[in-house]
Protein backbone atom coordinates (compact mmCIF):
# COMPACT_ATOMS: atom_id res chain seq x y z
CA UNK A 1 0.00 0.00 0.00
CA UNK A 2 1.13 3.02 -0.21
CA UNK A 3 1.90 6.26 2.31
CA UNK A 4 -1.42 7.97 2.00
CA UNK A 5 -3.62 4.40 2.38
CA UNK A 6 -1.64 3.81 5.79
CA UNK A 7 -2.56 6.84 7.33
CA UNK A 8 -6.10 6.67 5.96
CA UNK A 9 -6.66 3.32 7.45
CA UNK A 10 -4.64 4.07 10.60
CA UNK A 11 -7.13 7.66 11.37
CA UNK A 12 -10.15 5.29 10.66
CA UNK A 13 -8.62 2.63 13.46
CA UNK A 14 -8.64 5.67 15.97
CA UNK A 15 -11.41 7.21 15.06
CA UNK A 16 -13.26 3.42 15.25
CA UNK A 17 -11.72 2.73 19.00
CA UNK A 18 -11.08 6.39 20.06
CA UNK A 19 -15.08 6.35 21.99
CA UNK A 20 -13.84 3.33 23.97
CA UNK A 21 -10.25 5.58 25.00
CA UNK A 22 -10.09 8.53 28.01
CA UNK A 23 -7.41 10.87 26.02
CA UNK A 24 -6.18 14.01 27.04
CA UNK A 25 -4.27 14.95 24.01
CA UNK A 26 -6.22 13.66 20.67
CA UNK A 27 -3.68 15.58 18.33
CA UNK A 28 -0.13 13.86 19.92
CA UNK A 29 -2.49 10.14 19.56
CA UNK A 30 -3.19 10.94 16.10
CA UNK A 31 0.24 12.05 14.96
CA UNK A 32 1.88 9.09 16.90
CA UNK A 33 -1.02 6.83 14.74
CA UNK A 34 0.15 8.61 11.74
CA UNK A 35 3.53 8.26 12.37
CA UNK A 36 3.14 4.36 13.47
CA UNK A 37 1.70 3.76 10.13
CA UNK A 38 4.44 4.91 8.17
CA UNK A 39 6.87 3.62 10.53
CA UNK A 40 7.12 -0.16 9.11
CA UNK A 41 8.41 1.21 5.59
CA UNK A 42 11.32 2.04 7.51
CA UNK A 43 12.95 -0.50 5.71
CA UNK A 44 12.17 0.87 2.24
CA UNK A 45 14.65 3.18 0.95
CA UNK A 46 12.36 5.05 -0.89
CA UNK A 47 9.59 5.50 1.65
CA UNK A 48 7.92 8.54 2.81
CA UNK A 49 9.35 8.26 6.32
CA UNK A 50 12.85 8.43 5.01
CA UNK A 51 12.21 11.10 2.95
CA UNK A 52 11.82 13.36 6.60
CA UNK A 53 14.69 12.08 7.91
CA UNK A 54 17.58 10.00 4.83
CA UNK A 55 20.46 10.75 6.41
CA UNK A 56 19.68 9.25 9.91
CA UNK A 57 16.99 6.41 8.31
CA UNK A 58 18.22 5.20 5.13
CA UNK A 59 20.69 3.66 6.44
CA UNK A 60 18.73 1.21 7.74
CA UNK A 61 17.64 -0.32 4.50
CA UNK A 62 21.36 -1.30 4.09
CA UNK A 63 20.80 -3.51 6.48
CA UNK A 64 17.41 -4.36 6.45
CA UNK A 65 14.87 -6.11 3.46
CA UNK A 66 11.52 -4.38 2.96
CA UNK A 67 9.18 -6.58 4.21
CA UNK A 68 10.90 -8.13 6.45
CA UNK A 69 11.46 -7.27 10.43
CA UNK A 70 9.69 -3.98 10.46
CA UNK A 71 6.81 -5.79 9.15
CA UNK A 72 6.24 -8.39 11.65
CA UNK A 73 4.50 -8.35 14.98
CA UNK A 74 8.21 -8.21 16.70
CA UNK A 75 8.79 -4.93 15.40
CA UNK A 76 4.97 -3.80 15.68
CA UNK A 77 5.29 -4.60 19.47
CA UNK A 78 8.72 -3.55 20.47
CA UNK A 79 8.94 0.12 19.04
CA UNK A 80 5.13 0.78 20.62
CA UNK A 81 6.47 -0.79 23.78
CA UNK A 82 9.43 1.40 24.30
CA UNK A 83 7.24 4.53 23.85
CA UNK A 84 4.58 2.90 26.03
CA UNK A 85 7.00 1.95 28.79
CA UNK A 86 9.00 5.21 28.68
CA UNK A 87 6.89 8.04 27.70
CA UNK A 88 3.19 7.24 27.97
CA UNK A 89 0.68 4.39 27.95
CA UNK A 90 -1.84 5.94 25.54
CA UNK A 91 0.90 7.11 23.25
CA UNK A 92 2.40 3.80 23.18
CA UNK A 93 -0.94 2.29 21.98
CA UNK A 94 -1.17 4.81 19.29
CA UNK A 95 1.77 4.07 18.02
CA UNK A 96 0.48 0.12 18.51
CA UNK A 97 -2.02 0.93 16.49
CA UNK A 98 -0.70 2.74 13.48
CA UNK A 99 1.89 -0.05 13.32
CA UNK A 100 -0.67 -2.93 13.30
CA UNK A 101 -3.25 -1.07 10.78
CA UNK A 102 -0.23 -1.03 8.57
CA UNK A 103 0.36 -4.62 8.92
CA UNK A 104 -3.09 -5.54 8.67
CA UNK A 105 -3.93 -4.07 4.99
CA UNK A 106 -0.44 -4.77 3.66
CA UNK A 107 -0.98 -8.55 3.91
CA UNK A 108 -4.17 -7.73 1.73
CA UNK A 109 -1.27 -6.97 -0.91
CA UNK A 110 -0.08 -9.48 -3.11
CA UNK A 111 3.69 -8.65 -2.02
CA UNK A 112 1.73 -9.64 1.46
CA UNK A 113 3.62 -9.87 4.97
CA UNK A 114 5.45 -12.39 7.11
CA UNK A 115 3.53 -11.35 10.35
CA UNK A 116 6.03 -13.44 12.80
CA UNK A 117 9.37 -12.94 10.67
CA UNK A 118 12.28 -13.87 11.44
CA UNK A 119 10.78 -16.53 13.74
CA UNK A 120 8.26 -18.11 11.37
CA UNK A 121 7.12 -18.38 7.51
CA UNK A 122 3.94 -17.41 8.12
CA UNK A 123 3.43 -15.03 5.12
CA UNK A 124 0.00 -13.47 4.11
CA UNK A 125 -0.82 -12.07 0.95
CA UNK A 126 -4.07 -10.85 -0.65
CA UNK A 127 -4.93 -9.55 -4.03
CA UNK A 128 -4.85 -5.87 -4.35
CA UNK A 129 -2.06 -4.83 -6.19
CA UNK A 130 -0.11 -2.06 -4.70
CA UNK A 131 -0.50 1.74 -5.72
CA UNK A 132 -3.36 0.32 -8.58
CA UNK A 133 -7.13 1.10 -8.96
CA UNK A 134 -8.25 -1.48 -6.10
CA UNK A 135 -5.74 0.38 -3.69
CA UNK A 136 -7.05 3.77 -4.77
CA UNK A 137 -10.80 2.43 -4.41
CA UNK A 138 -10.04 1.22 -0.79
CA UNK A 139 -8.72 4.85 -0.24
CA UNK A 140 -11.53 6.63 -1.30
CA UNK A 141 -13.69 4.07 0.48
CA UNK A 142 -11.11 4.84 4.07
CA UNK A 143 -12.20 8.76 3.63
CA UNK A 144 -15.15 8.49 2.99
CA UNK A 145 -15.57 6.17 6.27
CA UNK A 146 -13.03 8.87 8.40
CA UNK A 147 -15.62 11.93 7.16
CA UNK A 148 -19.02 9.66 8.04
CA UNK A 149 -17.47 9.02 11.30
CA UNK A 150 -16.05 12.55 12.55
CA UNK A 151 -19.40 14.60 11.22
Amino acid sequence: MLWYTHIAFGVLSSLVLMPSLSLTNKLIFFIFVIFGSLLPDIDHPDSKINSYAPWLLKPITIFTKHRGIFHSLIAGILFPGLIYYFISKTFGFALFLGYTSHLLIDGFTQSGINFLHPVSKLHLSGFIETGKFLEHILLIIFVLLILFRIF
